[in-house]
């Protein structure tokens, strides 16, 4: 796992320390990018990416929805990998393998805080899509990674075609995907 640098929670209060947990993201590589030869210094962080799906909730985020909570959602949905780091295909892990590793990840930080049941919800509503906001911002994950992708692929880098590939065949939102037809 490829970090900028390691800087662990260390404080006696929860909120500064579930924080500091949310700061690791700002260090954390997206590791997809890499293991595609994108170099390290124009490759997103993980909190990059959270930012990106947060600002593409804000923006495309129908009225029949919940912004509030899809904006929720949106940023806490990495929560995970503050813990676990960002695990890709690579890393030979079933999906229920990662979800449980993830999962866990998510209550050791969230449960620090007196809302921290209603937040562990809200993840697990994107992680299992158990919600119209869950699916929505699973679908921004993918179109996020397209839209990123596309500008990888200007740096003229070949495997970002793939992954642009991947969130045409991912992102099923009819709204969603005429964003990608322009990919």
């Amino acid at each position: 796992m490829k970090w900028k640098y390691d800087n662990k929670p260390d404080s006696d209060e929860a909120v500064i320390n579930v924080f500091q947990s949310f700061l690791r993201l700002k260090a954390l590589y997206r590791q997809g990018w890499l293991q595609r030869d994108v170099p390290e210094e124009k490759t997103e962080s993980v909190a990059d990416h959270s930012f990106g799906i947060a600002i593409l909730a804000l923006l495309l985020c129908p009225p029949e929805l919940d912004k509030l909570k899809v904006l929720e959602i949106a940023l806490l949905h990495e929560t995970g990998e503050c813990i676990i780091g960002d695990l890709t295909p690579w890393d030979n892990l079933t999906e229920a393998e990662k979800s449980r590793m993830e999962l866990e990840a998510v209550e050791e930080i969230l449960a620090q805080l007196p809302d921290g049941k209603r937040l562990i919800g809200l993840w697990k509503e994107f992680e299992y899509e158990t919600t119209a906001e869950g699916k929505f911002v699973r679908q921004l994950d993918k179109l996020e990674m397209g839209l990123q992708a596309e500008i990888f692929d200007k740096f003229g880098n070949n495997d970002a075609k793939a992954l642009i590939e991947s969130a045409h065949q991912k992102v099923t939102d009819t709204e969603l995907r005429k964003y990608l037809k322009q990919l």
